[in-house]
């Protein structure tokens, strides 16, 4: 069954990256592109007034990749629409770019895509200039949580011929190793290991279901509390191109991934990023 792929649009460069980067990972979705008509900034004689106009590139770009997109268009608070959008049936993920152009009426502002990453029911792929491109190698962050494990299946369902490796960011001074402490002890890093194996076979037997190999790796965090930068380095270093990871529901958090987490990763990687709920 094919995927179907909201792709919102305010007619920015970005929209266009956000297209390419929705018609290359998922070459066989549904595409919809979204634009968004915000009457608050909207003034006559503008290009939100003639949307055909926005949808002209967009639609040569998708026929390139010998895609026929659908067009809609909304009037409302872009980030409400979008989101309310994501949830018809049809829809099984939003991309879009992280922010548009710089005047304030247009739709792909930082704080809408951060909005649409937290409120969306299906998963949201942020994508923001001069990121590296490609599905050569993804990487699933994780930290033995349902959401993550959610996030692993995602990447395994969606993306199951492109290597993938499955980090497990560990903070320094989290209580669950070290009561508090510095973990430097062997008994301690044992204890590590150990329940490092444990998760990664988790992950293996997850894999195993869907007939995928994928990599393992541990990284202890130079700074305490902070997650989001251990994870950040291992993409600036292993060349990731795609990063996946979970976050908390409406209620609730995770023990490492929480949604600052996965919101400060969208924001700062090198690399496209998918936050599955």
């Amino acid at each position: 069954m094919a995927r179907g792929v909201l792709v919102p649009t305010d007619g920015s460069p970005l929209s266009y990256d956000a297209l390419e980067h929705a018609l290359t990972a998922h070459p066989d979705g549904d595409v919809v592109l979204l634009h968004v008509v915000d009457p608050r900034f909207t003034s006559y004689g503008e290009d939100e007034l003639h949307p055909d106009r926005i949808f002209d590139g967009l639609s040569d770009l998708a026929d390139e990749h010998g895609v026929e997109p659908t067009t809609a268009v909304r009037v409302g608070h872009p980030k409400r629409e979008i989101v309310a959008y994501s949830e018809r049936d049809e829809i099984d993920e939003v991309v879009l770019g992280s922010h548009g152009r710089e005047r304030a009426s247009r739709i792909l502002l930082g704080s809408v895509a951060e909005a649409v990453l937290r409120r969306a029911p299906v998963p949201v792929t942020l994508v923001r200039p001069h990121q590296r491109t490609g599905e050569q190698h993804l990487l699933v962050a994780t930290d033995g949580s349902p959401q993550a494990r959610d996030a692993l299946g995602y990447a395994l369902s969606t993306y199951p011929d492109v290597e993938i490796t499955v980090l497990h960011a560990i903070d320094p001074l989290e209580t669950h190793y070290g009561d508090g402490q510095l973990v430097h002890t062997e008994a301690e890093y044992e204890e590590i290991e150990a329940e490092n194996e444990e998760l990664f076979d988790e992950e293996r037997e997850l894999a195993d279901e869907y007939g995928v190999e994928i990599r393992t790796a541990t990284a202890v965090g130079s700074d305490p509390n902070v997650p989001a930068r251990t994870i950040l380095e291992y993409v600036d270093d292993h060349d990731v191109d795609h990063v996946v990871m979970g976050s908390h529901g409406r209620t609730g958090v995770t023990r490492v991934l929480l949604g600052s987490v996965a919101e400060t990763v969208a924001r700062r990687s090198p690399a496209p990023v998918t936050v599955v709920r």
